[in-house]
């Protein structure tokens, strides 16, 4: 009985880590939103062309993906997805695409061979571009890529980023995701109310996390403790039951 409350007790644990690590991988995404993006200068990679974001976004919505081209994980696919959903599934140009390296190391050649890599050299729509102060673009929305030096490769999440014609972030996504969620950024730098986005407030006391949008940071809330409240009490009526049968059983004599 004993081994069973504490593989109980294992089990429990396990999956308020799991919870909370979810909980936290969603409020990454809410990281920097509606702060505003860092106007970062860009090279074009096809044209060698010098100017900033901020000509791009006050043109059209931008859609900002970041990348780098010696990247042996994430980006291919990633770029591929994202190819695929909006000249595919969305089909729509209201807004343009900037895919920009943060490796240091990429030249204006290294992104005009990787734009041609995915047939996207001809299309409008999308920009592909270098910049020089990718730490401080970095910093404004959130993303923080880690260098591995066994492996000569940068860990880092895909990232999406949604950028309004204000050039504020909108959105954010982390990770391949489906055509619904891009349709959400779409929307949401045309600056269309989602009744999805909940800001916070007194109706958020019982929230999992609550989340800081001053410092971006998120601690857990009240509605943690009442997530695990059921499993916590069972736990305590099991031990109890265990407790009273102990007491009631009879010693057995010794012969």
């Amino acid at each position: 009985m004993f081994k069973n409350i504490v593989c109980f007790c294992l089990a429990f644990g396990a999956c308020l880590q799991l919870l909370a690590q979810t909980k936290v991988s969603a409020l990454d995404e809410e990281s920097n939103i509606y702060h505003r993006v860092f106007d970062a200068p860009l090279t074009e990679s096809v044209s060698g062309q010098k100017g900033f974001l901020s000509q791009q976004y006050e043109r059209k919505p931008l859609i900002l993906a970041l990348v780098y081209t010696r990247c042996t994980g994430i980006c291919s696919p990633f770029l591929l997805q994202l190819k695929d959903d909006i000249l595919f599934n969305l089909r729509d140009s209201s807004f343009r695409v900037v895919v920009l390296s943060f490796d240091p190391r990429d030249s204006k050649a290294d992104m005009n061979s990787l734009q041609k890599r995915f047939g996207l050299e001809g299309n409008s729509q999308w920009l592909f571009a270098t910049t020089d102060s990718i730490r401080s673009l970095n910093t404004s929305i959130g993303f923080a890529p880690v260098w591995d030096s066994l492996r000569k490769q940068y860990n880092h999440e895909a990232l999406l980023v949604g950028i309004n014609s204000g050039g504020y972030i909108t959105k954010k996504l982390i990770g391949m995701r489906s055509s619904h969620d891009l349709e959400k950024m779409v929307t949401s730098i045309h600056n269309v109310f989602s009744p999805s986005y909940r800001l916070p407030g007194s109706s958020t006391l019982f929230s999992c996390f609550n989340y800081d949008p001053k410092s971006g940071r998120s601690t857990p809330g009240l509605g943690l403790l009442f997530v695990g409240l059921p499993a916590g009490l069972a736990l305590l009526i099991v031990i109890l039951l265990r407790l009273m049968v102990r007491k009631q059983t009879p010693a057995v004599p010794d012969k």
